[in-house]
């Protein structure tokens, strides 16, 4: 009885809280007026929460290299994204996208910039401008390399670069539509992703969200057969991919929510990925658990975090428009 009281207040809380315009796709969080928050105030919001004070000052010291940098040569590309990058990682995406969008008036053929400010639209909630970006990106991209991206790290842990450009455009294309609720587009998207994966952390990182995307249009053959492609135990460099790989463990059974959270805390993308284990098996109820102990957090520019927002709209009854 406990349970479903808290399940029941927690879901009048939300309906307060959260709601989506069917016009834009974005979504729009009511504050405790319950007057609507723009993306941009969201951003705001994000601001002072997306990093510990250890890990805040060391990337405010490498802003300030990049912002020297930047003003040194602001018409070298590079620069620009370096720049809105680390502004990025400081949690002020309002002026990573000024900035990006003053970049493309410089390159307007920039696949690189439409990738990174594609990533920012959907950091915002602002997910059919994502959508819009990140396929211009892909068709400027074209016959490109997939070049490696080597400016997006900045923590000591973080010394290996993993990812590519054309891997994070189709990657980041995929979560938008994911977010939106088109799970067909963000499977295609995914799939996409696959001939950029050249590496473990990539594998683990696409297979669970094609599982997630799968689950979702009730293919749970395919879902499955993602994840058995995915051994026991594999070499992994980043701690994201870490977590994913702990994901796929949980969906096949191997191991429980209840060791995931106690390896990895109140995480936001495991948080998201136990909930949405839950759903998928008919567990409302502990799904709802799981989100709620995330959103109580200050992780919002988190993609699970997002993720969560987006199920808890479809739980209550809300809806995002597709593009």
């Amino acid at each position: 009885m406990k349970n479903t009281t808290s399940t029941i207040a927690f879901l009048f809380f939300l309906t307060s809280c959260i709601e989506t315009s069917p016009s834009s796709g974005k979504r729009i969080i009511s504050n405790q007026n319950n007057n609507p928050v723009t993306s941009f105030e969201v951003d705001k919001e994000l601001e002072n929460k997306a990093l510990s004070k250890t890990d805040r000052a060391s990337a405010e010291r490498v802003l300030l290299k990049a912002e020297k940098a930047f003003n040194e040569n602001p018409e070298n590309e590079f620069n620009i994204i370096n720049y809105g990058i680390k502004l990025a990682n400081l949690g002020r995406f309002k002026e990573a996208i000024s900035l990006y969008d003053e970049g493309l008036t410089k390159f307007p053929e920039s696949h690189k910039i439409r990738r990174y400010i594609g990533q920012q639209y959907l950091t915002t909630r602002q997910f059919d401008k994502a959508i819009s970006s990140l396929s211009e990106a892909i068709t400027y991209a074209n016959d490109s390399p997939p070049i490696i991206e080597t400016e997006n790290s900045y923590l000591k842990y973080n010394r290996k670069t993993i990812y590519n450009v054309k891997f994070n455009i189709w990657y980041y294309l995929g979560l938008s539509y994911y977010m939106k609720g088109n799970y067909d587009k963000a499977i295609s998207s995914f799939r996409k992703c696959e001939k950029y994966t050249n590496n473990n952390d990539l594998k683990v990182v696409i297979t669970n969200w094609l599982y997630n995307a799968f689950a979702k249009i009730g293919n749970l053959d395919l879902a499955e057969a993602e994840i058995m492609s995915i051994p026991t135990n594999m070499r992994l460099v980043e701690i994201k991919s870490r977590k994913y790989h702990d994901l796929i463990m949980l969906y096949r059974g191997l191991v429980t929510p209840s060791i995931l959270t106690k390896r990895n805390g109140i995480d936001a993308d495991v948080g998201y990925g136990i909930g949405n284990y839950y759903l998928i098996n008919g567990k409302v109820e502990n799904a709802i658990s799981a989100f709620n102990r995330v959103i109580s957090t200050e992780q919002q520019e988190r993609i699970g975090y997002i993720a969560i927002e987006a199920e808890l709209a479809v739980l209550l009854g809300s809806q995002i428009s597709d593009s």
